[in-house]
Parts: C-alpha cells; structure tokens; sequence
C-alpha cells in the first residue's frame, strides 16, 4: 500500500505515457489488461463512466466504473490529442501500449520505492474507496471483485486507519450525552 506521499513521488517519477494508467489504477482500481485494452467506445466523458463489457473484464462480468474528477479530466485531455488510427486510450509513439513493465519499474526506480508490483495499485484504490467511506457493495462493483472475501484481501489497515477509528469513535461519544434524568428513567425501567 502506498503512502500518498509515496503515491505522488511515484506519478511524478513516470514517464508521460505511463501517468494516465497509473493514474487510472491507483483512483479506479482496474486491472492493467483493462486499462491497456481500454477503447474509446467504452469511454463516456460526458457521464464520466467507464463500461467494461463481460469479455472485457477477468470476472467476465460487465460493469460500469465513475471516473474521479482527476481521470475524467485526462481521459479528456487525452481525447484531444487522440490518434483516430487507434481506438485504444492509452498510446505511445502512435501504438496502443501493451505493456508497462520498464516503464513502471522505472517510475519506481525514480521514486526511490521498491518491492511494488503495478497490481499493488488495486489494492491502494480498494483502501481509499474504503477509507473514503464508500459502502462495500459499491466499492466491490467499482473495482470488480465478485466476493466480500477478495475484497477484505485487497484492503490494508494502516495504524493511520485505527487512529481515525479511534477518533470518529471519540466523536461519537462525545456527542452522545446521556443526562442524569434519562439514566434514573433507565435504571428505573430495569429494576421494574
């Protein structure tokens, strides 16, 4: 899991071509196959949708993914410039990029992080959907997972997550003052 700090070293290491697909990873949570064989025609900027049809997903079943705000504005960016010889979203030097292994590992490299695989982006997209207090359903449909189970493997709990726990719960009862009359009215109700 990376850090946001390490997050941001990492998309400002990477080479221009790669920024996108990080960028695509880390907020929508797809895969690379995904990302890499993403075309146009599955792209509605003016909804700020991704539909990933069933032979276009591992689960093969289709699903619609909402672009952030960030990714909807580089899709868009990347449209104006697009090469209408290729219906792929992510090019470089004219053809549809069908690996990132170099690219990524040096980005890495760059960033001075080690031991991330591109997969690990998943599970970053997972824990701030989770972190950003998105529900598990809806969550599990954005990044594709089938079952509660996988989606508990790609969440990571950082000791920042149990100190915000910490604090909503310090939160919560804070808020929740129980006066001396309600406690009499309570402990008279038991006792009858």
């Amino acid at each position: 899991m990376l850090s946001a700090e390490e997050w941001q070293r990492l998309y400002e290491a990477a080479s221009s071509h790669l920024k996108p697909i990080l960028q695509t990873a880390y907020h929508l949570g797809q895969r690379l196959g995904e990302i890499l064989n993403l075309s146009w025609d599955r792209v509605d900027l003016h909804r700020g949708m991704i539909t990933l049809r069933g032979v276009d997903t591992k689960t093969n079943k289709p699903r619609q993914v909402p672009m952030t705000a960030p990714v909807k504005a580089t899709l868009r960016d990347l449209s104006k410039v697009r090469d209408l010889a290729h219906k792929y979203v992510f090019v470089y030097k004219r053809n549809p990029v069908r690996e990132v292994k170099t690219a990524f590992r040096t980005a890495c490299k760059k960033a001075e992080i080690s031991n991330l695989r591109f997969h690990d982006l998943r599970h970053c997209a997972a824990t701030n959907l989770r972190r950003a207090g998105v529900d598990t359903t809806t969550a599990m449909q954005i990044i594709g997972h089938k079952s509660p189970l996988m989606w508990k493997r790609y969440n990571s709990v950082a000791e920042s997550d149990l100190v915000a726990a910490a604090n909503q719960l310090n939160t919560y009862l804070s808020n929740t003052v129980i006066t001396p009359d309600d406690t009499s009215e309570f402990s008279a109700s038991v006792t009858a």
